[in-house]
Formats: C-alpha cells, structure tokens, sequence
C-alpha cells in the first residue's frame, strides 16, 4: 500500500509563531486527504523559516533529506509527495522549478497539491504535456511573485538602513538603553549601563564564564554567554548600531555599523581592551583553573628553574584550618614526572618578588650623578655602579609606560589599508548601481573579496588597539607597600597577573630548604639578554615581617 509524505514550509520564523497560520493552514487538509484515498499520512516533514526562493530549503533544508530519500528508493514508486501548493517546494526560476519537480515524478513518486486537490504524476504518459503546462505556469507564477516580494523588501530595508545615518528607525531599546519620548532619543538606563561597564572590565583580566558568576550576583536580569557575545558583535556599547539584512534562505548577515545611534556606555579603548584580552586567552596555549579569589598573581608565568616547567597553584589548611597556606608546586612533580624538590610556601614566592621590587626602588632614587662625579665618588664601586643602572632600566621597563612605537605604527599602517579598501567598495558599489538586469558573478565576487578584506582590517586594527590598550597601562608602583595594597584586593590581583602577562615577564623560582632561602630569576619573553636574580632567606615564623607583615593568612582565606 502507498504511503503519504506531507512536506510543510514557511519562509520565516515568525510565521511558525503561536497566532499565525501557517503550521495549521499546511497540515489541517492532511486527514481529509487520508479520508478520501485511504492512503495514510506516515510523516510531516517541516522546514521551518527557510525560503524556496533562490532553492535554499532544496539545498540546506529538510526538504533536501526527503528528497534524497527519493533517490534512493527508500521513499518508494507509487508513494505521495503532499504540499499546500507547488510554491511550498520551490519559487525559483522555471526551469529549475520545473527540474526539481521532475526529479520527484521521474522516481515514480506522486506529487499532490491540497490547495487545488490536484495530483501530479508519471502513470499517465497521456498527460505529461497537461503536467508540465501545470507546473509551468504555477511555478512561474511563484517566482514571479516572490521576486516582486524580495525587491520590495529590499527596498524598505535600503531604506530603512540609510535612514538610521540621520534618524531612529526603531524605538526598541537594547539592554543599557531606553528610549525617551519627551526628547525622542536614546540614553542611558543607569542601572543596566553599570552592569555592562562592570562586565568589560572584569573580561580584561578573566573569561567570559567567571565574569558572569558575578555580574550575576547583583545584576538586574540573568546574564548568559550569548549576551557577552552580542553586545561584542553588535558594539551597542560604544554606541553603535548594527545593521542586518535578510539573505535569500532567511537567515540574517550582517551589513554595516552606524556609529553614534545610541549615546556611549563606555570609550572604545575599554571595548577593544576587552575583546582583545578574550582573544588573547583564546589563542593561549596554557589552560588552568584560576585560583580561588585570584591569589595566584603568577598564574601562566612561573616556572621551575629546574625543569622548565610550570607550577600548580594548591591551596591548603593546617591543623583546625584557622590558616590556609598556597603552595606552589612544580608541575613535573604534580604529575609524578619527576621527583623534584620545588615545591614552595606561595608567600615566599611572593616576598622573594617584593624583594626584587625593594631592590628596584631602593636603586631607583639614588641620586642621578654624572660619569665625572661617579670616578671621584667613593661609596659605591664602578661595578657596583653598572649593577644599579641595570636595575633602574629593569624598574623603568617593568612598572612605566611601554615602547609603543612599533604597534601604533603597525595600527597606523593597517588604516591606511582599510581607508584605500573601503574607497575600493564604495567605487564597486557605484558600479554596482549602474547595472541593468543581471550583475556579473565575477563582480559580486569583488564586492564579496572587497567587504571580507574591510571586515578582517577591522578585526586587526581592534585586537591591535584592544592590546595596545593593556599593555599601555601603568601599575603605581614605587615601593614594595604598592604590590602589597594591589594584593589586598582581587581587582588588584588580577592587574598583577594581566601586567605581568602583558609585558611577557616569566618568573622562575628555585629553592634551598635547608637555608630557607628562595631565589627568583625574572626575565622578559622575546629579550634574551634581560635576566635579573634575587634570592632571599625567610625565617620560619613571620616569614614577611621584613616587609612589615607576617604572612599573607590575613588575605588567604
């Protein structure tokens, strides 16, 4: 006995939406069909939101996977095909409407249309000529119809984009806005403002997942990955809107940004800083949990001297758990590659670094004397003289404002591209005006070539500014007391991380129990003749006191 196949479409997603008719329309005849020919409806195949238009439901839709079932038999001769209409199939061109029909009539396959209860088939060699005139003018008809449709929309939507330069086009206000009647303009809801504020810039210095736990703490609404992930990619927070357009199988690609449309919830120093240092802990090789609280201020630079490998940040509690102590571990040893000695108190890992800082600052603001005055000046040795100047570069290199030279120049380099390819696109679109009927493949290719150089430019010159922006900023660091104060608080603490990652300084540690000293070797990634050693004894008890506290059990808790 034959089977029945229903194939159901509509061409946007709203139209699947509770109140319209579309599902109900298709799928209500299917049991008057069953009814009059005894012939079962077995399954409803649906494409939901995809257009026949240029063919796309044929080529990427469901109805591409009934039509394979055609071919391979598994949908078998003398079964139906059930549609509203020919124009649920397709609304492309004739010939290729006509094609695709024939592909199903060909296997022996029925095609019925419940809107005019028509049935179209093989059986009947009689009426092939009857068939094809059917379909024909049916089918044109459709394109005809839907090509119309899409100038239409295309019209309203040039229109619409063009008036959003000047004018708001809609008074629907993204998450941080509101629209005000009165002024009839944009501005800023406070409230939602701040929560997006916090959210940039907690994503300099830690990923999206830990950001959100807690915006989540205190926000207004829920927050989710894909809010992060909008308001990346529409940029409404620097103010701009993003404008869209609706492909020919429905779905949406972007089209262009209209700066200036909402006022600015923050600079876009801020934005770029903040999609940059996503990017970056992208591409980084290094994974790891963070650190409960962030104490961990080493985190992806710091290695054992030994091995050359990184080290574990663990956490742990001692006897009632009044303190808790961090250890860092090597990580050979964690993983029992080795049996390695390097495992360390965290806190004299950290005084051995704010000794180096001492050693630093300490040099720093000895006087500044001439050559000349240096032979005759007898409290320090030559050699003891060249050892400071080393230090005071290491001071001015780590905790003052970086050479910028070389990106700035680089960013300059790559807007000048960006300003020649854009005056390129606007001369192709000109072009693009100019043609009657159909435009040449190889000139939509350009256009195409055109628009995906200016969209990479652009995501170059961002991740350039975005890390150019981070890598600018300063830590206010004179004295050991300023990497204490910054360590006293979280924000502090992931600004020591982010600086030290920046600047691509890398730590190595080595110890000696038996003296409990700990040495500390600082480099700089890419400079190979920066080296600076620090080592120093800890007593036992009160292990920082030199530094005017006794541990860090007051932090870590």
């Amino acid at each position: 006995m034959p089977k029945a196949y229903a194939y159901v479409r509509w061409s946007t997603a709203e139209q699947g939406d509770e109140g319209r008719d579309s599902h109900h329309r298709q799928t209500t005849p299917l049991q008057a069909f069953t009814e009059v020919t005894g012939i079962p409806v077995v399954e409803t195949v649906i494409d939901k939101g995809i257009s026949a238009f240029r063919g796309a439901n044929a080529r990427i839709g469901q109805l591409k996977g009934l039509l394979d079932r055609i071919e391979s038999g598994e949908i078998e001769h003398g079964d139906y095909i059930i549609v509203e209409s020919i124009d649920r199939l397709t609304r492309q061109k004739l010939t290729d409407s006509v094609d695709l029909i024939q592909s199903i009539l060909k296997k022996g396959v029925r095609l019925h249309t419940v809107f005019d209860n028509k049935t179209y088939s093989y059986d009947d060699p009689s009426r092939d000529l009857e068939t094809l005139i059917l379909v024909g003018v049916i089918a044109k008809r459709a394109h005809e119809e839907s090509d119309t449709k899409s100038k239409r929309l295309k019209s309203s939507w040039l229109k619409k984009r063009d008036a959003a330069e000047t004018t708001i086009v809609s008074k629907k206000a993204p998450y941080g806005f509101r629209y005000d009647e009165q002024s009839q303009s944009f501005v800023i809801a406070e409230e939602e403002a701040q929560e997006i504020r916090y959210a940039f810039e907690l994503l300099k210095y830690m990923g999206v997942i830990e950001t959100l736990k807690r915006i989540n703490q205190n926000s207004k609404r829920k927050w989710r990955k894909t809010h992060i992930r909008d308001l990346i990619k529409h940029k409404t927070p620097i103010g701009v809107l993003c404008l869209q357009r609706r492909n020919d199988d429905g779905t949406k690609a972007f089209d262009r940004y209209v700066p200036g449309y909402f006022p600015k919830i923050i600079e876009e120093t801020e934005f770029d800083a903040a999609v940059s240092a996503i990017q970056s802990r992208d591409k980084e090789n290094s994974r790891g949990r963070r650190s409960p609280n962030n104490y961990n201020i080493f985190r992806h630079c710091i290695r054992c001297h030994e091995h050359q490998c990184g080290m574990i940040f663990n956490l742990q509690g001692l006897g009632n758990h009044s303190k808790r102590y961090a250890y860092l571990v090597c990580t050979d040893k964690a993983e029992k590659v080795c049996e390695c000695e390097n495992r360390v108190r965290f806190e004299l890992v950290f005084g051995a670094f704010l000794a180096f800082v001492k050693k630093l600052s300490e040099n720093r603001y000895i006087d500044e004397r001439t050559q000349e005055k240096r032979k005759v000046f007898t409290w320090f040795s030559q050699e003891q003289y060249k050892q400071m100047d080393t230090v005071n570069d290491a001071f001015s290199r780590f905790f003052s404002v970086r050479d910028t030279s070389a990106p700035k120049e680089e960013i300059r380099a790559k807007k000048g591209k960006l300003n020649t390819e854009k005056h390129t696109l606007d001369m192709l679109e000109a072009s693009l005006a100019q043609f009657d009927g159909m435009i040449p493949q190889i000139f939509i290719k350009r256009v195409a070539d055109s628009e995906a150089r200016i969209n990479t430019l652009e995501k170059e010159i961002q991740s350039l500014e975005g890390a150019l922006t981070i890598e600018a900023e300063t830590l206010e660091i004179t004295t050991y007391q300023d990497i204490l104060d910054l360590y006293e608080t979280e924000e502090g603490r992931l600004k020591l991380n982010t600086f030290f990652i920046s600047r691509g300084i890398v730590f190595e540690v080595n110890t000696n129990k038996e003296s409990n000293m700990v040495g500390l070797i600082v480099r700089i990634k890419g400079e190979e003749n920066f080296e600076l050693h620090t080592y120093h004894n800890f007593p036992t008890e009160k292990p920082l006191k030199d530094f005017g506290i006794s541990d860090l059990s007051h932090i870590i808790k």
